[in-house]
């Protein structure tokens, strides 16, 4: 967290997601999650994208920094340089340059909207993740979520937003909606790196099926066929307890080839898996 004194204002900016939580002023996500849609559907160059930033963390409109013309408006511009945290920037060998949102969550930031109660999300004091989202829920949630990223359409907006708060769209603003989908989004990119589920959110998996990583729907009836539980238990399975029995799936598949005498490349090419990933479940016999 950086502290800034601008006027007689004193402000505490986030250096990091971690410095962002649900107690803040949500208009500073908001204001993020606008600036994201802006940047990432052309609407936004990515200088203005920056600046964009650093007022959402000052809780200001862009306008209103731009109009300023003193120190103070020099200030904040050099601010821009601490606030990078949403996004990377690769430089590529022809000279231009490749941004793309890092967007990881460990919490849900907007808890309840208006009178509609959303998911539960956070890091316990024990350290332990405490999430309610159902497997059913996360499989309809990521359907829309990555609908609406290559759509950006308002109706599929209206459904992520009623699938996971559970409460009528009517009244609430676009700016919202949209930080719901970033929200969404930015926790299942802090799960996907969790190293618990490094088989099931491999980058050949992903490629796979850009659209459709897991399975997702195809996927709770496989647990279910596999003796994992019925159709309706794995819907209502919590989604941290229906991601390990994904993985455990992985590895029963695993171990299954392995025993009918197949090598770790070939397990790793049926299984369309990276081969450093099913190594630590295979015997260092099979290994040689």
């Amino acid at each position: 967290m950086i502290t800034y004194k601008l006027g007689t204002h004193i402000y505490r900016i986030p250096s990091r997601w971690t410095d962002i939580t649900p107690d803040d002023d949500p208009m500073i996500f908001i204001r993020m999650c606008r600036a994201f849609e802006l940047f990432e559907t052309g609407k936004m160059d990515f200088q203005t994208f920056r600046l964009a930033m650093v007022a959402a963390c000052l809780n200001m409109d862009v306008t209103r920094i731009r109009d300023n013309n003193d120190i103070m408006a020099e200030n904040i511009f050099r601010l821009e340089d601490y606030v990078k945290f949403p996004y990377d920037v690769q430089e590529n060998e022809d000279g231009s340059r490749t941004v793309s949102m890092k967007i990881q969550l460990c919490q849900n930031l907007l808890p309840s909207i208006k009178k509609n109660t959303g998911y539960r999300f956070c890091i316990t004091p024990e350290g332990m993740v405490d999430c309610n989202i159902s497997a059913e829920q996360y499989v309809d949630a990521l359907d829309l979520m990555e609908l609406y990223s290559s759509s950006r359409k308002d109706d599929v907006l209206d459904n992520l937003f009623w699938t996971l708060y559970h409460g009528g769209s009517s009244n609430v603003s676009r700016d919202i909606k949209v930080a719901v989908y970033y929200n969404f989004r930015g926790i299942l990119e802090w799960i996907q790196l969790l190293p618990d589920f490094r088989l099931i959110f491999s980058s050949r998996t992903k490629k796979r099926s850009a659209s459709n990583p897991l399975g997702l729907s195809a996927s709770i009836f496989t647990l279910s066929k596999s003796g994992y539980g019925t159709l309706q238990e794995i819907k209502s399975l919590d989604l941290l307890s229906y991601l390990g029995a994904l993985v455990q799936l992985n590895i029963d598949a695993i171990l299954s080839l392995q025993s009918a005498g197949l090598k770790p490349g070939e397990i790793a090419e049926k299984l369309n898996l990276p081969l450093d990933s099913i190594l630590p479940y295979i015997t260092t016999e099979s290994q040689e």
